[in-house]
């Protein structure tokens, strides 16, 4: 069992907590006049504020202003698979902004000598009188689904089993020093890829760990596992679920009351969460108007089909590689769905809405030559993704191209499109061999996700077009140089549903 105190009498703390923020600053502001009421309306209780991970994403003009902002007011942050994207730029954040007892991870190891190598793997966080234990977990799948290039190639994420052997060490050693509440931010979601292992309940079996803060998958958790030691475990984490999309980018978090008994143990029956949606109260986002839409884009997941934001932001990638390129243009642009994480809710874009939408700058346009096979195959996979329990890699955004996806998850009438939007080729007639030329990404060749397909020898394959321009960069052109952009409202990607009598 836990160190006991034996004069200590039970205790309430109140915990606000939020994962996979993402650099997103659209919420940012009203999280923080949330969390000041909270805390005055709770004055002399013991808040703490946490985050499961992915505070950052890539670099990204935002990163400042979270760091600044949010930073701050956090107690304690898991190091995510996004804040190490760009290597060191974490360290440098962290430095600047006086961050260096925020972040923690159990489980990074590098194979150079790095500043990373500073961030700690656990703290001690003291409030009216209480000393509370944080640990901190980074995802096991770092190095298979993040872009691995000079920057992030030294970084290594120690598997689980090592993990939980360095993990009942930390716990270890906050119990010796008198620590009975210590809780656990596992930036590492529910399950692994094969869906054979329950992260959650693993690292809860370690035993001297109360409560777990995840994040990662961006689904929703709210469940209770018991450890090794016979105590509960709280494991919460905000997400997405089938009647909701919130959870990702601060557009929730979670308040969770947790009452601990003379033990530290957690009382079950007296411990409550809830999810809490945020909305930016019409607070209009900072900067110049660099493009003034006839409407806010309509409000629609990429990941599951049509969309306006993946239709302009693909028609992006199509105009600045065509508009740049050396030699032949693209026929299509590709762009999947995972790359889009916001949507312009105001018709007024600035250059603060288009790095929301498209964080990512790591990852440069290319142009390359793809089968017509590959295409479909591509489209298919993408589709039958939307099966997946975490849905991964989505339906694929495109531009120059149209298509319809089956009931039973199969594409077909897949046409490339003359300006005009009238069929220019039809994928459905022509052999598997024949070639077309493809806009898409330098993330996409790494065969990521099951795009196996897009995969291409980057160093080797020398018909390859390279682009000094992040899909970021082409928005940004895209809507301040391009003469006339394109329709975007027409709906490209069709879908066929199942009849509800057939249900």
């Amino acid at each position: 069992m836990k160190i006991s105190n034996m004069t200590f009498t039970g205790t309430k703390i109140n915990t606000l907590y939020y994962n996979d923020l993402h650099s997103s600053i659209k919420y940012v502001d009203t999280f923080l006049e949330e969390k000041d009421e909270f805390y005055r309306q709770n004055q002399g209780a013991i808040n703490i504020t946490l985050c499961g991970g992915d505070m950052f994403l890539d670099e990204n003009s935002n990163n400042e202003i979270v760091a600044a902002k949010l930073g701050p007011q956090t107690d304690a942050i898991s190091v995510g698979n996004h804040d190490l994207e760009q290597g060191e730029h974490l360290a440098t954040i962290i430095n600047k902004y006086n961050l260096q007892d925020k972040f923690l991870s159990t489980n990074l190891r590098y194979t150079k000598p790095t500043q990373l190598s500073e961030i700690p793997k656990s703290k001690i966080i003291e409030k009216q009188g209480e000393r509370i234990g944080v640990i901190g977990v980074s995802p096991f799948d770092f190095n298979h689904i993040t872009f691995m290039n000079n920057l992030t190639e030294f970084i290594r994420v120690r598997p689980l089993d090592e993990t939980i052997k360095i993990i009942k060490n930390e716990v270890k050693k906050l119990e010796t020093k008198g620590i009975d509440k210590i809780f656990l931010l596992a930036h590492t979601g529910n399950q692994s890829k094969s869906g054979d292992i329950d992260y959650y309940k693993e690292l809860a079996k370690i035993g001297g760990i109360d409560v777990i803060i995840g994040g990662h998958d961006h689904n929703e958790t709210d469940r209770w596992e018991i450890s090794d030691r016979g105590e509960p475990v709280k494991i919460v984490a905000t997400g997405k679920t089938p009647t909701k999309h919130f959870g990702e980018n601060l557009d929730e978090y979670g308040i969770l009351n947790l009452e601990f008994d003379e033990d530290g143990v957690l009382v079950k029956d007296n411990c409550k969460n809830i999810f809490k949606p945020l909305t930016n109260n019409g607070t209009p986002q900072t900067g110049e108007t660099i493009f003034t839409l006839d409407r806010p884009l309509k409000k629609s997941n990429p990941l599951f089909g049509h969309s306006e934001i993946g239709n302009i932001i693909a028609d992006s990638s199509l105009w600045y590689v065509n508009t740049y390129s050396d030699g032949e243009k693209a026929d299509i642009a590709l762009v999947n769905a995972g790359t889009i994480r916001d949507n312009f809710d105001d018709p007024y874009v600035t250059k603060a809405d288009i790095n929301s939408a498209l964080p990512f700058t790591t990852s440069t346009l290319i142009k390359a030559t793809l089968t017509r096979k590959q295409i479909i195959d591509t489209l298919n996979w993408c589709a039958l993704s939307t099966s997946f329990g975490k849905v991964t890699p989505g339906i694929m955004q495109v531009s120059g191209l149209e298509y319809t996806i089956n009931p039973d998850l199969k594409v077909t009438s897949v046409h490339i499109l003359n300006p005009d939007g009238t069929i220019k080729v039809d994928l459905d007639n022509c052999d598997d061999d024949e070639e077309f030329i493809v806009a898409y990404d330098v993330f996409l060749t790494t065969g990521v996700a099951g795009l196996s397909e897009m995969k291409k020898d980057l160093e080797n394959d020398y018909n390859i077009e390279f682009f000094d321009a992040s899909r970021q960069d082409a928005l940004y052109e895209y809507l301040t140089n391009c003469p006339k952009i394109q329709d975007y409202k027409t709906t490209r990607i069709h879908k066929i549903e199942v009849p509800a009598e057939c249900l």
